[in-house]
Order: C-alpha cells, then structure tokens, then sequence
C-alpha cells in the first residue's frame, strides 16, 4: 500500500476517533441503539486495522480482526428485523447475509501489515453483490435516499484497489463518512 495512502488513513482514524469522543452523547441513545452500536463496531474495527498496518500481532491479524468483521456482517440481520424490512428483495439479501454467514472461514481473513494473507475472493464479491442488494432495498426506517447512495459507494469504492487490501479502504472510508455523519447530521431527537 502506498504510504501516503496509509498515513490519509491513520489522520482519518485520528479524526474519526476525536468525533466519536467529541460526540459520544449522541452515540448513548436508545432510539437509534443499532446504528449506535455499529458506529462503535467500526470505530474497534478501525482499531484492529491501524494497529495491524504498522505492528504484528498474532492475536489481532488471526482472531480479532476475522471475528469483527463476521460481527458487523452479522449485526444487519439485526437492522432487518428491527426496522420491519420485509419487501421480497429485502429478504433475498437476509437470506444471502445469512448465507455469508454460513460460509465464513476466519482462516481466510488473516492479515499482515492490513493486506489479507490468501483473501477469499469469492466470499468478498459474494459480500459486495449481498450488500448492494441489501442497501438498495432498505426502506426509509433504515436509511435516507442519500444514505443508500453513499452506503452502495461505500461498497464499490474499495474495488479501485487490489482486492488484498479491500477491507483497508472499506473501514477508513466508513470511518470517515460516519465521522461526518455524526459531526454534522446525526442530532438528539
């Protein structure tokens, strides 16, 4: 990865993590709790990745790391059956979450330095094609027209990239478009 890349990533980190001290208030609500929750999910994410890209750490690169993205996977079946999604394409993309689920091997999310070691390339297009479909078929409950757009981005953007380094920019570019909405959209009701 380019370094120059990497340090825009470690000040975005940086930001992200002064906003989500700066805000924490709005993070403690219990009429979002999910969106909370996954904000807090990326943030430790977030975490796990910078430390990989500049120190080694077994546990992190080999544990961690896989088992937090299989958590925040997991975390939208939540966001369906809280927030009522139940039109038929919507429940095609919980069945492929699902499906995601049922076929994730944490082997094969090992990372050094933030690059993954063998990644699992079906299992990231698989990902991708799920969570586009997920996205485009929320309903207003779950997010705005404008935040299905930038989710769906979110989703592609990463593909500009060797695949290796996929999850990299996915978590910073989530970091940094979650750090706006909170600095600047998300307000106590």
């Amino acid at each position: 990865m380019n370094d120059s890349i990497k340090n825009i990533y470690v000040l975005i980190f940086i930001l992200s993590c002064f906003v989500f001290v700066y805000k924490y208030d709005l993070l403690i609500d219990s009429k979002y709790i999910l969106f909370d929750i996954k904000y807090i999910l990326l943030l430790v994410i977030g975490i796990s990745i910078t430390y990989s890209l500049y120190k080694k750490n077994t546990i992190n690169d080999k544990y961690i790391f896989p088992f937090l993205l299989f958590v925040n996977i997991g975390i939208l079946l939540f966001f369906t059956i809280k927030y009522k999604a139940y039109n038929i394409v919507h429940l095609l993309s919980f069945i492929g979450i699902l499906y995601l689920l049922s076929i994730y091997d944490y082997k094969k999310f090992k990372f050094t330095n933030g690059i993954l070691n063998n990644p699992d390339k079906y299992w990231i297009y698989m990902s991708i094609l799920i969570l586009l479909v997920y996205y485009l078929t929320m309903n207003s409950k779950m997010s705005t027209k404008r935040g299905i757009i930038v989710a769906c981005l979110l989703v592609v953007y990463p593909l500009l990239f060797p695949i290796e380094e996929y999850f990299i920019h996915r978590i910073y570019s989530l970091l940094f478009i979650t750090a706006i909405n909170i600095q600047f959209f998300k307000t106590l009701h």
